[in-house]
């Protein structure tokens, strides 16, 4: 009897582990900007600064599961929520243009230009009592062949304008707008000042006349 009754268990434990689970229903969100319908490019004066935008990249759990911080140390992926692409690729495009697309610098893909590299180290939807926000960072560094001419990180935060996900969705892109704006804004001085002149190093000393005996 006891036999029976640990066939039965087992059978339908078997029964039980066979039944396949639902599959998760997953739904994508795009972070561009509606800027990016419609760009208004710019051609750059013949005497604009060249730049070279380097690679874009970003902090390893920022791939295509949307994240949302709860505290300052922790961040927690949607289960079901992606990105239609990687941020790294929504900040690239919205660098290029508030960096290029309004004239004010030249791109270049070769030769001798400095080089700015930007790494995505937050791209979230930001959780407060109240009321949700979206939330990007950019860290950068300008540089040329020998120095860094220019360092830092900009972190912009917009609230989220009504409720649900297509809200946070969107303030997360007004954040990228914004913090890509930031950095134009700090890299176009920089390359557009005049170049210092090197030091120059003082005449030697001519020799005191010798005195007359």
């Amino acid at each position: 009897m006891t036999a029976r009754i640990a066939l039965a268990a087992l059978a339908l434990a078997g029964c039980a582990l066979s039944r396949k689970a639902p599959p998760l229903e997953f739904h994508y969100f795009s972070a561009e900007s509606p800027a990016a319908a419609s760009p208004a490019v710019r051609t750059p004066a013949g005497d604009a600064p060249r730049l070279r935008l380097g690679p874009v990249a970003a902090a390893d759990y920022l791939c295509y599961r949307i994240v949302r911080r709860a505290s300052a140390r922790s961040v927690d992926p949607y289960e079901t929520l992606r990105w239609a692409e990687a941020p790294r690729e929504y900040v690239r495009r919205a660098l290029i243009r508030a960096l290029f697309d309004s004239g004010a610098l030249a791109q270049v893909v070769g030769g001798v230009a400095p080089t700015l590299d930007v790494e995505v180290t937050a791209f979230e939807e930001v959780a407060r009592p109240g009321g949700h926000a979206g939330r990007v960072q950019l860290t950068y560094r300008l540089h040329d062949d020998q120095l860094v001419i220019a360092r830092g990180t900009i972190t912009a935060e917009r609230p989220a304008r009504g409720s649900g996900m297509d809200a946070v969705v969107a303030a997360i892109g007004a954040a990228m707008d914004e913090a890509s704006a930031e950095l134009a804004g700090r890299v176009v001085p920089r390359l557009r000042a005049p170049a210092q002149p090197a030091p120059t190093e003082p005449a030697p000393a001519e020799p005191a006349p010798a005195a007359a005996r």
